[in-house]
């Protein structure tokens, strides 16, 4: 096993399953690749991690800081036992009955089936990845109280030509590293209503094939 290879494996599934549907099939996944590169949302969650740099200008609060690092672990014990539970049932259906050649209206029932559980398995394995993630940049904050420095961005404009390079450039490194974190906790929000959109489109579905007349 390498570790490198599954976890760019992960994201790029990650990825993809960000955009398609349970019952796409792989043309209709094919289409529906954002032109580019990052969907509407997450373009939209850049552009607010930017803004958002501008708001945090004094950096993360400590306690801030302790109480997320905090929901996510103890979420991210929950995501792995949940995927292990999702594993069992996964491994309990029976999927030769949804062979084309049998019957093709519970093909595709059965691609919607496997589709399910490929998409919430890996999502949620990258929101898993996504929480460990930005853990270890929340503890940074902890860590390192210097990275909390307060920057004003507007004497940092208006002064730009007689401020040291250093400056200039701790002042950078230090506004990536918080635009960084509000994206990274902003998509994790975002893969998590992913992976409950795909239940309920799933559930519901299945629900509503029931006839009581």
């Amino acid at each position: 096993m390498n570790f490198k290879i599954n976890l760019s494996d992960l994201i790029k599934d990650a990825y993809l399953w960000e955009y398609a549907d349970i019952s796409d099939t792989e043309d209709d996944i094919g289409k529906k690749r954002p032109r580019l590169f990052f969907t509407k949302i997450q373009w939209i969650f850049i552009l607010v991690s930017i803004i958002g740099t501008y708001f945090i200008s004094k950096g993360f609060d400590n306690d801030f800081a302790g109480y997320i690092i905090s929901g996510l672990s103890l979420f991210t014990g929950i995501l792995f036992t949940f995927v292990l539970t999702l594993y069992d049932k996964f491994k309990s259906v029976d999927f030769s009955e949804y062979k084309k050649e049998k019957n093709e209206e519970k093909n595709k029932h059965g691609i919607r089936l496997k589709n399910f559980f490929k998409k919430v398995t890996v999502l949620t394995l990258y929101s898993a990845v996504l929480s460990i993630v930005c853990v270890f940049l929340l503890a940074i904050t902890l860590m390192v109280p210097k990275i909390n420095i307060e920057i004003s961005y507007e004497l940092l404009f208006e002064n730009i030509k007689c401020i040291h390079y250093y400056t200039l450039i701790k002042a950078f490194f230090v506004t990536i590293y918080r635009g960084c974190l509000l994206y990274f906790l902003l998509d994790f929000v975002l893969i998590t209503v992913y992976i409950i959109s795909s239940f309920y489109d799933y559930i519901i579905s299945e629900i509503n094939k029931i006839k009581l007349s």
